[in-house]
């Protein structure tokens, strides 16, 4: 498939950092054999994409997005999703933010998600979840162990991964327990 031909994606990422590359070089990598992949790293630059370009989606990859400097990017993401547009928030994302701005990043999009649990355990797919009709669900992958931080008061049909039934958590410097 030609550049011209694959779906556009934006990165964008508002407080980069240069290990980023290196630390998700796979997903990258894979992301440039299937789409278009725009980056931007400023807020200039991301409001000039995201009036200029349709994207198949937007992957927010670090907590830039939630900085007051960047209220006019974080509107135009707003209007992107109301408008039916796909935004993936990841990565660095709840790695670097603070809980009080994670927090006020859902309330923005009325959603009653809080930041919950830092752990590693062995998760599953939840086939009633809300997930994109055009994603393949082959292609999602059996139970397998995840390091991530949760989301409290998701509604079920919002839970796309879950603990597997008798899941307990696999960091050292967390206590041992079931998992939620």
């Amino acid at each position: 498939m030609s550049s011209t031909n694959k779906p556009e994606i934006l990165l964008l990422s508002l407080s980069y950092i240069d290990f980023f590359d290196e630390t998700y070089a796979s997903l990258l990598n894979r992301l440039l054999e299937v789409f278009h992949v725009k980056r931007v790293k400023n807020a200039t630059a991301a409001l000039r994409e995201l009036s200029n370009s349709t994207f198949k989606v937007i992957i927010i990859t670090d907590e830039g997005l939630t900085e007051p400097a960047n209220r006019e990017v974080l509107a135009k993401v707003k209007t992107y999703i109301e408008g039916g547009g796909l935004a993936i928030v990841g990565l660095h994302f709840p790695n670097f933010i603070t809980l009080d701005r994670m927090d006020g990043f859902f309330k923005e999009f009325d959603l009653p998600w809080k930041r919950g649990d830092y752990r590693r355990t062995i998760f599953q797919f939840v086939p009633s979840s809300i997930f994109p009709t055009s994603l393949n669900l082959a292609s999602v992958p059996e139970p397998y162990s995840m390091k991530v931080v949760h989301i409290a008061n998701a509604r079920t049909q919002e839970k796309i991964f879950v603990p597997t039934p008798g899941a307990l958590t696999q960091i050292r410097v967390f206590p041992t327990g079931p998992c939620r």
